[in-house]
């Protein structure tokens, strides 16, 4: 019985991902700039700044291999505020009501969202450390690092993504949530370590930071790209899995907060 409950979960979850999927597929336009942004990020904007980074400040000779995780974080930030898009005009055009009134089980939405921007964050992530290949950035804990560092982007995609959800759910129409999800993700960036390491910000600064989820994915990155397996890793990831869980379980609490009053 068990069995048949999770092949039925499994079987919605992959549906409303081929959904997401095939919705991305028909803005061709969108795809492609999607998919070859982040590389553009790394070459224009690390390439840019690293003449003017003393490597002594920043703890690597090579300023793009510190930028690296970086840019990956930025993608993963810049997905995550619009990932939550389609399930807020879902909401408006009363699409969602429909999905709800289905025989589907409500996880399955959120699931299918999730798995979808983890494939889409991890197609980027590795764009990104290919072209950081190709720039001649050598991960220091090799393929198996690479993985790693996967991890850590789908951890913190899954944050981000469930963040969004919720805030969708929470707001009364699309303009509210665009004059949010506007201005959030550069403070969200620039309050971690993605482009200057914590040790060179402000106290005020560096004390926000540590509380910022972005700066332990970060750390985990760039721990496993600059230094190789040390203690830091477990530590960043741990700290990471804490944070992703909370606002994993925010999200979901919304989300079924707020399609119960919906559907009844």
């Amino acid at each position: 019985m068990w069995s048949r409950e999770v092949r039925m979960w499994s079987r919605e979850v992959l549906a409303l991902s081929r959904r997401w999927l095939l919705m991305m597929l028909r803005e061709r336009l969108n795809l492609l700039f999607s998919v070859l942004q982040p590389a553009v990020w790394l070459v224009f904007f690390a390439g840019a700044l690293g003449g003017a980074v003393d490597p002594r400040i920043v703890g690597a000779d090579d300023y793009i291999a510190f930028a690296v995780p970086g840019i990956i974080a930025f993608t993963v930030v810049g997905n995550g505020v619009t990932a939550a898009m389609p399930l807020l005009f879902d909401k408006e055009t009363g699409y969602l009501d429909k999905l709800l009134s289905m025989p589907i089980r409500r996880s399955s939405l959120i699931a299918s969202r999730f798995l979808f921007q983890v494939g889409m964050n991890s197609v980027q992530a590795l764009i990104i450390l290919l072209m950081a290949l190709v720039l001649g950035v050598r991960p220091a804990t090799g393929v198996p690092g690479v993985l790693a560092i996967l991890v850590a982007a789908g951890l913190l995609t899954l944050a981000l993504t469930a963040a969004g959800m919720a805030l969708a759910c929470a707001v009364p129409s699309h303009g509210t949530f665009f004059a949010i999800t506007g201005f959030a993700p550069l403070p969200l960036l620039f309050m971690s370590n993605a482009f200057v390491p914590l040790s060179a910000m402000p106290g005020w600064m560096e004390a926000v930071a540590r509380l910022n989820p972005l700066t332990y994915a970060i750390e985990v990155m760039r721990l496993l790209v600059l230094r190789g397996w040390t203690g830091g890793v477990p530590v960043s990831l741990g700290a990471l899995v804490a944070a992703s869980s909370l606002l994993l379980a925010v999200g979901a609490w919304q989300f079924a907060r707020q399609t119960a009053e919906r559907v009844t």
